[in-house]
């Protein structure tokens, strides 16, 4: 457990019911729900904002999101939230049009829609004209013979995501779809993970039918692949905005950084950038990296850093939207982005803010490329190449740049037991690391977690915020 340097002088510690650290959408969620239970409960948030992952921008005088721009629709959490917290927000859908994936070949790049029927970019039907426009007639065949193959059964020998793919389905489908889904959605290689822990129900599915496209076709929706996501109208970050002026009671404090936590006599002490605090219980919420030091973990992983550029382009041929709401890239083009979202071909109320030929683009770079996605002919560069249409640098008219340094959790040995020893401490954990990734999976765990707490603290008089 991390604690404050030897001999320090400290003033009494002020006593609270909860302390949540990180003033992300899993804490606020926690905050919310624990205050308007009847309890006492502080949030200290080191940066200026509230929001975490999900963080406003602006471009061109027009508010876009530098952090997530949808959430999965796979449960009814961002809706439940809503409706049970009475925020004013209004839940859109997407336009129709879909995402495309951009392919490197030997004729060039490709760009062609993402296939229906993909779990993970394991394609249900390898031979679907969908999935041939991307991998070829060879490749599908070969895909296509993974049925024939004898029906996989050791689940105690996993190997990688992509040597798992490569070895059924072809070095093609792993490379160009599974491995590009990957490290665009996931921000990892499919050699880093394992289908296990990214998708536990194909897994399963694996498991019972022995191949891998029987298994996607069991699970694979057959919506337009980008489709099945929902957002806010006027941006994502105007949930944590909402969600904190409606935080009966909770007390939210901004620049307030936790140094230390240590136990004292009743239950965690933490030694703040504002003073010391005793709380009964503590809930940590922050990015993986910092989750990590405040909970013990032994041999934290670095950080990763995610840049996500925001640009207006002056652009009438996009007007036509050529690659639907946006692009997964594959690793293999000259290019520094590793996704591109057309902000105003997918979200309506976007396109109702911007002048006629005037559009939104999202780019979220490659750790590796990050410092080539800064200027206008950095964004002209990439969008061409990514969208088939000419972008010349003074087409850009505005770019804004938001640079995420602890967003994407590295498993780390022994953070299991850590997490354990914590708990046992008063010490909780919420957000995308204690999880999995996004709203759909954190929102949940955040409430499930606050209706814990609620049953074991006796309520106490709540303070007006400050």
């Amino acid at each position: 457990m991390s604690s404050p340097a030897a001999g320090a002088a400290r003033s009494p510690a002020e006593k609270v019911d909860t302390v949540v650290i990180g003033a992300g959408i899993a804490g606020l969620v926690v905050a919310h729900d624990l205050a308007r239970a009847g309890h006492r409960v502080r949030v200290l948030e080191a940066s200026d904002a509230v929001g975490g992952l999900l963080r406003r921008g602006t471009v061109a005088g027009l508010d876009v999101d530098l952090g997530a721009e949808s959430y999965a629709t796979r449960t009814d959490a961002v809706a439940t939230l809503v409706a049970d917290a009475g925020l004013d927000l209004e839940l859109v859908a997407p336009r129709p049009g879909g995402a495309f994936l951009a392919v490197a070949t030997g004729d060039g790049p490709v760009r062609a829609p993402l296939p229906r029927r993909t779990v993970l970019g394991i394609p249900a039907d390898p031979t679907a004209p969908d999935v041939v426009a991307l991998i070829g007639a060879d490749a599908a065949a070969r895909a296509a013979g993974e049925q024939d193959l004898t029906p996989y059964t050791d689940a105690d020998a996993e190997p990688s995501l992509f040597a798992l793919v490569a070895q059924r389905c072809g070095t093609v489908v792993a490379e160009r779809l599974v491995d590009t889904l990957c490290r665009s959605v996931y921000s990892r290689p499919a050699s880093e993970v394992r289908l296990s822990a990214l998708h536990p129900g194909m897994w399963r599915a694996f498991l019972e039918h022995g191949s891998l496209t029987r298994a996607a076709a069991e699970i694979a929706q057959t919506a337009r692949a980008g489709a099945a996501v929902g957002g806010i109208a006027g941006g994502m970050w105007r949930l944590p905005a909402a969600l904190a002026a409606a935080a009966h009671g909770a007390d939210i404090r901004t620049r307030a950084t936790v140094e230390a936590i240590s136990d004292g006599p009743d239950g965690p002490i933490l030694h703040t950038s504002q003073g010391d605090i005793a709380a009964a219980r503590v809930v940590v919420a922050t990015g993986p990296a910092a989750a990590d030091r405040l909970l013990g973990v032994p041999d934290v992983a670095p950080a990763q850093r995610v840049r996500v550029v925001a640009a207006a382009v002056d652009a009438p041929a996009l007007d036509a939207h050529p690659v639907g709401s946006g692009v997964i890239v594959d690793p293999a083009l000259p290019t520094a982005a590793k996704a591109l979202t057309h902000i105003t071909a997918k979200w309506a109320w976007a396109d109702a803010t911007t002048p006629p030929g005037r559009h939104l683009i999202r780019l979220s770079a490659r750790d590796a490329a990050a410092d080539t996605l800064r200027t206008p002919a950095d964004i002209a560069r990439d969008v061409t190449l990514l969208t088939g249409v000419t972008i010349t640098p003074e087409d850009v008219v505005d770019v804004v740049a938001q640079d995420w340094t602890d967003a994407v959790a590295d498993a780390t040995p022994g953070r299991a037991a850590a997490v354990e020893a914590a708990r046992v401490r008063g010490i909780h954990h919420a957000g995308a690391a204690a999880a999995g990734t996004g709203l759909a999976s954190v929102i949940p765990h955040a409430r499930a977690l606050a209706a814990r707490l609620a049953e074991e603290l006796s309520p106490t008089p709540t303070r007006s915020r400050a």
